[in-house]
């Protein structure tokens, strides 16, 4: 049908289109047993996200996102620089090593032994090899636990390990569709198990912030805070 990611080709001309859908794709991490900050920086760091994008579809699947907000939420995106100026350096979508290894020391630990949780289907156990080759080069060991695909999601909400894909779209264009459930104990989704009281408090302020404005620039905030 497509040319290219964003060109359909002439017999599709006018009929089809490409353009972003509502979700994003993530590794959640659980924050109940990798406490420290520093290793869950490491490991998204050292993150292979090209090997992965290109077992999944490739650039058809979409680009990078730096966050759990996407560009076509419209006022409550900005841009994070997670991948730009967050560490102090560009991170390659190829993941670095080098700059994972720094963040584990640190963190004053030893490099982890992680227990990675993903559906048992062709592709995914292709993207698991990926992840546990790409964290491995920063020194981090990740153990692969299948899960049968139509009970992952039931399994990893009640009974987590360390961390795990996840997928999540909004429901409608404000980023408290997003942000809440995500990253609030109390919000339905929260994988990461994360629960602070001062973040808490800081997203319902801006669930029930009433200046439109003001309240896209505490989802942004939000947003860029997570993924620090």
């Amino acid at each position: 049908v497509f040319a290219d990611p964003k060109t359909p080709n002439p017999d599709f001309a006018g009929r089809a289109v490409s353009d972003y859908d509502i979700y994003s794709l993530y590794y959640w991490i659980n924050t109940t047993t990798v406490k420290n900050v520093k290793v869950r920086q490491a490991m998204a760091v050292a993150l292979d996200r090209e090997a992965i994008r290109k077992n999944i579809g490739g650039a058809f699947v979409g680009p990078m996102a730096d966050g759990a907000i996407k560009p076509n939420i419209g006022v409550d995106y900005a841009p994070t620089g997670m991948w730009t100026d967050m560490f102090g350096q560009p991170v390659p979508d190829k993941g670095d090593p080098e700059l994972a290894k720094k963040l584990i020391a640190e963190s004053g630990e030893p490099a982890p032994t992680l227990t990675l949780d993903y559906r048992q289907t062709p592709v995914a156990e292709k993207t698991a090899a990926i992840v546990q080759a790409s964290l491995a080069l920063a020194g981090i060991t990740v153990k692969l636990n299948g899960i049968e695909s139509g009970k992952y999601y039931s399994t990893v909400y009640d009974k987590p390990n360390d961390f795990g894909a996840g997928g999540w779209g909004a429901d409608w264009p404000n980023a408290s569709t997003v942000i809440p459930p995500l990253f609030t104990i109390k919000g339905g989704w929260n994988l990461s198990k994360y629960d602070d009281p001062a973040f808490n408090a800081k997203v319902q302020a801006a669930s029930v912030e009433l200046d439109r404005q003001k309240q896209a620039l505490a989802w942004q905030a939000l947003n860029k805070e997570m993924m620090q």
